[in-house]
């Protein structure tokens, strides 16, 4: 039985593993989509203000469920709800956008710069 040496096995793992874009980060899953009429197509799940810059407009990128990558401009907007949940949530909306080209599964992708910087804890 033959052992493979290390730097292969790197390779290998390396080959394997999935690729990511440096300086861009998952934002969400689309779960759930609303058309609004004069307004646009809201998205769900809605990210928590303490993840998401905003209020304002953000360039994406959309991963299509087929495979399929397109850019597109989201608008991230406040939306005071009443009584105020626990968790607030920024309302994701794209204005230009309808249901078919955002289909469910489809991952929003943005700019590291688009989320709030993380507290480090101490350990």
């Amino acid at each position: 039985m033959r052992i493979p040496s290390a730097s292969r096995s790197r390779k290998f793992l390396e080959s394997t593993a999935p690729k990511y874009d440096a300086g861009v980060r998952r934002l969400l899953t689309v779960e759930d989509t609303f058309a609004m009429s004069g307004r646009g197509l809201m998205i769900a799940p809605m990210p928590a203000r303490h993840e998401l810059r905003g209020p304002g407009d953000i360039t994406v990128e959309l991963r299509l469920p087929d495979g399929t990558r397109r850019e597109a401009r989201l608008s991230v907007l406040h939306e005071d709800l009443y009584p105020t949940p626990a968790i607030r949530r920024w309302a994701c909306l794209f204005r230009d956008l309808g249901k078919t080209e955002v289909p469910i599964g489809t991952e929003i992708w943005c700019d590291e710069a688009a989320f709030m910087p993380t507290l480090r804890t101490a350990r």
